[in-house]
């Protein structure tokens, strides 16, 4: 069976998504902006996307191809693809794809006003198209409050701002960002910024996947906590250290995801809690967790959601024969099987070289990423945003709760042992 992957970047990030694909033996052909993609040989073909298309007309140009090629059903793991292939499994004929549902997941200005439309657990929040208008709007803010974008991911742009002063700098910073990664900005209207009541309890990521409108929990991760003024993703940690607390953050998923009407999709919404330790939605989306957080979700809790996901877009409309192909696969472990861990590894200069050296030889090793290469320049808050060397995972047996801050530590140590090497930009640039 042959399906369409729409991946116009970063699919790197997501190998072990496509082996899944590849394991169920799927013919994978690649929608991509990448050139070098058609000398690599896990896809059985490469449809090459215009850099200049954008909306109806990239969604016409992968629907024209899904045809061309006999594809009935395509599927993403990009953020910035999941609006765009649902509008082609729409084109080739589904009626299960809900379109609207993802383009509120791709902006965090429209996911505010849908929490709030469905009550829903949400921050006070408000949507500003600049320095000036966000300075007006945070009359009614009391500090300290956030800034964001009111898009992007990984908490680039995030900052917690203290004064008139701070926020000036963080809205110049926001409209900056906005410049730069004009493409991840989708809403229609001119606001670029969030101005948002701070949360200052823990804040976690939730996975899970919807099948035929169900949804189902695959599991929740732990996150460092940073009291800020930035905020820099790391450590992110599996099993859930508080899993009395599942109901109350699986009570909000589903409650989103009906909201969205949506039929089959992965789903991920970040959470923090208030100053009553009451959780509330951060911020959600129509796809799960990037990068490593799939391999370790799988390793601990047993449940592979890609697999399940790409059966239900495959099984498209028929009920029937989703239930026949999700038989027995959709419990997940009753006790973890193991604890994980993803460090990001952060470095400040130009780097020299990047691979996992020594860290490789450890038990505990999971697998290393390398997200720059050699002569990037690596910079931390607010200089660079998630300006990583790589993505470290690791995991180790979970026999008590104890195991989970023993696999952070060992994290951080296999991060050392890394062959990540920089030097002083400065020195660099005065070596060329």
């Amino acid at each position: 069976m042959r399906i369409l992957l729409i991946m116009r970047n970063t699919y790197a990030w997501h190998r072990e998504h496509i082996e899944t694909l590849e394991r169920m033996g799927l013919e994978v052909h690649l929608a991509t902006t990448v050139a070098q993609a058609a000398d690599d040989g896990r896809f059985a073909g490469v449809v090459a996307i215009p850099e200049e298309l954008e909306g109806a007309a990239l969604a016409e140009h992968c629907a024209a191809a899904a045809r061309r090629l006999g594809i009935t059903s395509a599927i993403t793991f990009y953020d910035s693809d999941i609006a765009v292939t649902s509008r082609v499994n729409e084109l080739l004929g589904h009626r299960w794809p809900r379109p609207e549902a993802d383009a509120i997941s791709r902006d965090k200005q429209l996911q505010r006003t849908f929490l709030a439309a469905h009550g829903l657990p949400a921050p006070q929040f408000a949507a500003v198209d600049g320095v000036e208008a966000g300075l007006a709007a945070a009359e009614a803010f009391t500090y300290p409050f956030i800034v964001k974008p009111s898009a992007l991911a990984a908490s680039i742009g995030v900052s917690l701002v203290r004064d008139r002063g701070e926020l000036e700098r963080a809205l110049a910073d926001v409209a900056r960002l906005a410049e730069e990664w004009g493409g991840y900005f989708p809403s229609d209207g001119p606001e670029i910024a969030l101005l948002e009541e701070f949360l200052p309890g823990k804040e976690v990521t939730l996975d899970g996947v919807v099948l035929d409108g169900r949804f189902h929990l695959v599991g929740v991760t732990n996150k460092m906590q940073m009291p800020g003024p930035y905020f820099e993703e790391d450590f992110y940690t599996l099993p859930f250290r508080t899993p009395q607390e599942e109901p109350e953050l699986v009570a909000a998923a589903e409650g989103i995801t009906a909201a969205l009407g949506v039929r089959h999709c992965l789903f991920n919404a970040e959470f923090r809690q208030d100053s009553e330790g009451r959780y509330r939605v951060v911020e959600f989306a129509t796809r799960m967790s990037g990068g490593q957080n799939y391999r370790n979700l799988r390793e601990v809790h047993g449940i592979d959601p890609v697999r399940l996901y790409a059966k239900a877009v495959l099984a498209g409309d028929d009920a029937d024969a989703l239930a026949a192909l999700l038989d027995g696969e959709v419990p997940r472990a009753a006790t973890p099987r193991a604890a994980a861990c993803i460090k990001f590894a952060y470095r400040t200069g130009t780097l020299v070289r990047n691979n996992a050296g020594d860290a490789a030889h450890s038990p505990h090793f999971r697998s290393y990423i390398p997200a720059s290469r050699p002569g990037d320049r690596l910079r931390r808050a607010p200089e660079g945003w998630y300006e990583i060397a790589g993505s470290l995972a690791v995991a180790a047996p979970y026999r008590g709760p104890a195991d989970i801050d023993r696999v952070e530590r060992i994290a951080a140590e296999l991060d050392e042992r890394l062959d990540v090497v920089v030097v002083p930009a400065r020195t660099a640039a005065a070596a060329s």
